[in-house]
């Protein structure tokens, strides 16, 4: 947890969009995903299990490297967290639906995921996404308080669009929650709001991914983001920061 978190924050990577979407453009290369991620002072990267070996020589010494569980059925996850321990991974991530009627199936993984990653001291990211009403305060607070009671460590989540209703979300949950980005947003401006407003909501950090490996320079991109995360730089000044891009 130590190398992902930076004094109780963090800014994540997210590119293990490929077995879902394929090859979007921007993480053709996961290799200059890594690199960009690392020039810019991110904490932490995140592919798919499969992907780490691609990944983790250009990572070591610069970037944690969070490997994506698959969400399938019939899949061994204590056989998977062992592989992840084996490949030197510093957490794992399921991904976790609710709010629908498969609801039961993906919290049943995740407890299956989570005894694992107790089993092998492995640290867990539960990215829980409602799939009705997910900027819904009440509902968004449900999915996380969901991964806090079944053992999951960091909460990977909607930000539900102001800081009144996000600080709501915080409350209901003891673990670190990393929002995530989402479709592509309309403007810089918008993007740093939003990280802006769920800090002071009390989110522990970001987990974004095509918002920032879809651009010409990701680093810079990045290098604005870990200044509002890590040194608390205002929209404004960081808006200049990618303007010097």
């Amino acid at each position: 947890m130590a190398r992902i978190f930076r004094e109780g924050r963090a800014v994540v990577i997210a590119a293990d969009h490929g077995v879902a979407f394929g090859p979007m453009r921007g993480i053709e290369d996961l290799g200059r995903v890594v690199a960009a991620s690392a020039v810019g002072g991110a904490d932490a990267v995140m592919v798919n299990l499969g992907a780490v070996k691609h990944v983790s020589g250009k990572a070591a010494g610069r970037l944690a490297v969070i490997a994506s569980l698959p969400l399938r059925k019939k899949v061994n996850y204590e056989t998977l967290v062992e592989t992840a321990v084996r490949a030197g991974v510093d957490a794992v991530k399921l991904m976790v639906f609710t709010n629908c009627p498969e609801e039961d199936l993906y919290v049943d993984a995740l407890v299956d995921v989570a005894n694992a990653c107790e089993e092998w001291g492995m640290p867990l990211m539960a990215e829980m996404y409602p799939r009705e009403k997910n900027l819904d305060p009440e509902v968004v607070a449900r999915a996380a308080r969901i991964a806090f009671e079944v053992g999951a460590d960091i909460v990977k989540t909607f930000y539900t669009g102001s800081p009144e209703t996000f600080r709501a979300v915080v409350e209901s949950c003891p673990l670190p929650i990393l929002i995530l980005g989402g479709p592509k947003v309309e403007s810089d401006e918008q993007m740093l709001n939003m990280v802006m407003d769920a800090l002071d909501a009390g989110a522990a950090g970001i987990a974004f991914g095509r918002n920032v490996w879809q651009r010409d320079r990701p680093e810079v991109v990045i290098r604005a983001l870990s200044a509002v995360v890590h040194d608390k730089l205002g929209v404004k000044d960081a808006l200049e920061l990618l303007k010097g891009r």
